[in-house]
């Protein structure tokens, strides 16, 4: 570990959540570029366009939130403040929920994403003498770039290889002693799944630590992941967007088991926990979704909901940023089951925990004739059949006291699905549309 002494105490602590903070001034000149630059703004905060003149009566209760899809329609960069001309680099979003969004990054908006990635690299732990295998995709993905800024700005040295198999992930560690990997919970589950089947040891190899973001991951994956990599591992939470620049709003802190949540950078953005279904905050403990106040030059955000819901955990961590627990599920995410709203993410702990390690599975929604929608669960088990019919019905048990919707689980061998080295696909809607 490297020590970063007082360097994590010596900045004000950072305002909590739901909070401004000093920034009132901050967010009235935003609020002022962002209509005079951006057409969408214009628009969407045409009612607010006396907004705070002074910035001394700042309030972001005055100005409306926004999400991806209202973007839609105002072009690929629908948040440019600047033209492409302008922008050091650019990235864009997978497209898996919708048209691609495009964001750019002045340089400097890209030196705060190295700053903000050195002070996480700082409280953590990881630096000079540390090796960072970075297997994530680069190109308009944002997670590689982000990734090779953290290693840059921390002293690390980098191992840039890109999306790459999981025989040859393994032999670099073990030729390299690479010590640390960046890695999405489904490709670090391959790896794991990969070494039972092939006969490697992890727990063997010099790799420490795995920056794992991209997708949720339930505490059942973490600990079947920290299990084979053996005692010393760490599975260290990332999170962010490509619309904040990368894995820096929220990370796991290593004074904290994985369960305890996420610290998140509120000396950084003005982060909101809403109710999903209004602009107010939750009451501390409910679910709330995600909301972002962003001061980047390129592409500012103004309480930019990021679909992805959370609990606050009281307290804070010693470097002052409240906390959040791990991600619960994405908005965009979730089904509506016979009148109870399912989110995959609760499905998947309860999957992951019944099954062996590397075991996939599969969830598909369809609607029987006479209107009534049916949830299955299809599971990879290595069982006879009277076995693998017990370990069904008390699956099918568990996810029934997770979401109160009594799913249909099977059994197949194991080997039946593909496998997946970046974001998982997992959950099929078959069902008409409404």
């Amino acid at each position: 570990m490297h020590d970063d002494g007082d360097a994590v105490t010596r900045r004000p602590v950072a305002p909590g959540l739901n909070e401004l903070g000093g920034r009132g001034e901050a967010l009235a000149a935003l609020v002022r570029r962002a209509r005079a630059r951006v057409p969408f703004y214009a628009q969407h905060l045409a009612g607010v366009d006396d907004f705070a003149p002074d910035g001394s009566d700042a309030d972001l209760a005055a100005l409306p939130t926004c999400t991806k899809a209202d973007l839609v329609g105002w072009g690929p960069f629908p948040l440019g403040a600047v033209p492409l001309s302008g922008c050091l680099r650019v990235s864009a979003t997978s497209g898996t929920t919708g048209p691609r969004l495009f964001v750019g990054y002045t340089r400097a908006d890209w030196d705060a994403v190295g700053a903000a990635a050195g002070r996480v690299a700082r409280h953590i732990g990881f630096g000079p003498g540390d090796s960072l295998l970075n297997v994530l995709g680069s190109g308009l993905w944002i997670g590689g770039p982000c990734f090779d800024e953290l290693a840059r700005v921390s002293g690390a040295s980098l191992f840039p290889a890109g999306p790459t198999n999981p025989e040859q992930v393994l032999e670099w560690c073990a030729t390299f002693g690479l010590t640390s990997i960046t890695t999405t919970p489904s490709y670090v589950r391959l790896l794991v799944e990969w070494a039972a089947a092939h006969g490697v040891d992890l727990a063997s190899l010099p790799l420490r630590t795995a920056f794992v973001g991209g997708e949720g991951a339930s505490p059942a994956l973490r600990a079947q992941v920290v299990a084979a990599f053996g005692a010393g591992f760490r599975w260290q939470e990332m999170y962010g967007s490509t619309e904040v620049g990368g894995a820096i709003l929220g990370y796991g802190s290593p004074d904290a088991g994985f369960e305890d949540g996420l610290n998140i950078a509120t000396d950084e953005f003005v982060v909101e926990l809403l109710d999903p279904d209004a602009d107010r905050p939750v009451p501390p403990g409910e679910l709330g979704e995600l909301t972002v106040t962003g001061f980047a030059e390129a592409s500012p955000l103004i309480r930019y909901r990021t679909r992805d819901l959370v609990r606050a955990i009281p307290g804070r961590d010693r470097r002052g940023l409240p906390r959040v627990s791990t991600l619960v599920g994405r908005i965009d995410d979730a089904v509506k089951v016979r009148g109870a709203l399912v989110y995959p993410a609760v499905v998947e702990e309860s999957v992951v925990a019944a099954l062996p390690v590397g075991a996939e599975w599969r969830v598909e929604l369809s609607r029987e004739p006479g209107g009534l929608d049916l949830l299955e669960v299809t599971v990879e088990l290595d069982a006879e059949p009277g076995e693998a019919a017990r370990r069904c019905s008390a699956l099918a048990e568990a996810i029934l006291a997770r979401t109160l919707v009594r799913p249909v689980v099977r059994a197949v061998p194991l080997g039946t699905f593909e496998r997946f080295t970046g974001k998982a696909r997992r959950v099929l809607d078959r069902r008409p549309a409404e």
